[in-house]
């Protein structure tokens, strides 16, 4: 997960200038939440279905460059992506709370996001001390247990009940990567060949953030897990190769040209528009430490 900047992207026209389809939609939902109060677990919640036109999905993309918003897959061209609802729109699980379905066709309240993360599905998730092959071999058996986002939204705070509540007043678990920065909460485990991501560990512990974020929307799942091996083994490579051809340069201009161009190809993959940006950042931040002591023993300039 990355920190994305839903500033630099125009609101989409139907949602910000109201399409009438909009409009009526948001009317008709205000009525019918509004002969529903109390809320009552016997109610149904409203269906929506005007919040998700095309100029919001074009957006969304843009917004994060065709990937997940929280586990960074690609999704734009295998037609599993969903328009999320960070706070969700339909209820609240664990509460008596209708959604916030006065957020339903606010653009700030919408992510792209993939099938996996965003429904509640059987999926298996990987733990630290499994092996490449125990993950893949877990692959081949039935999962048994739901994990993915669906309803859950848990808060410190005081929790929103209608569109004359303070948003400011929650404090949602649930990372918001448009306003806040993952880095602070999530970090990278490439200790092993399976890279996992793990919650930030500060001077209270693991990050509260972090943790729910993980477990809510599955980020360790295996089909994941074994998507993101690819990614690092190409990293890995182009890495290993920068190196060597480091511990062979012999003071040449036109070799030192190579490595500075093989580096602009590594750094491309924390580009938005690649998929586990967030992760090859990582790793290449890491790789930066061995590349800059490297330089400043030869008595090169910065790259």
């Amino acid at each position: 997960m990355r920190k994305l900047e839903r500033d630099k992207v125009p609101a989409p026209t139907s949602l910000d200038a109201p399409s009438v389809a909009v409009s009526s939609e948001k009317a008709a939902a205000a009525v019918y939440y509004g002969a529903r109060i109390p809320w009552q677990k016997t109610h149904v919640s409203y269906k929506f279905s005007q919040y998700k036109g095309n100029d919001v999905k074009g957006a969304l993309r843009l917004l994060s460059g065709g990937n997940c918003a929280y586990c960074e897959s690609k999704i734009f061209g295998n037609g599993s992506r969903e328009v999320e609802h960070y706070r969700p729109k339909g209820g609240v699980d664990g509460a008596l709370h209708p959604g916030y379905w006065w957020l339903a066709h606010d653009w700030n309240n919408l992510l792209p996001t993939c099938r996996d993360c965003n429904k509640s599905l059987k999926q298996h998730i990987v733990s630290p001390s499994m092996s490449l092959a125990e993950v893949e071999s877990l692959m081949s058996t039935t999962p048994k247990h739901l994990y993915g986002k669906a309803m859950k939204f848990s808060i410190r705070g005081t929790r929103a009940v209608g569109h004359t509540c303070l948003l400011q007043l929650e404090d949602p678990l649930l990372i918001n990567p448009c306003e806040q920065d993952p880095k602070g909460e999530l970090r990278w485990n490439f200790s092993t060949d399976l890279p996992l991501i793990e919650p930030t560990v500060g001077p209270n512990g693991a990050s509260i953030y972090g943790k729910y974020t993980i477990e809510t929307c599955a980020l360790n799942r295996a089909a994941l897990v074994l998507d993101r091996v690819s990614t690092l083994k190409i990293l890995k490579y182009r890495r290993d190769l920068i190196i060597d051809r480091m511990n062979k340069w012999n003071g040449s201009l036109e070799m030192l040209e190579v490595i500075v161009k093989d580096v602009e190809s590594l750094t491309h993959h924390a580009d938005l528009s690649q998929p586990f940006s967030a992760m090859a950042a990582a790793y290449i931040e890491e790789f930066e430490n061995h590349l800059e002591q490297w330089r400043k023993a030869q008595g090169l300039p910065p790259f």
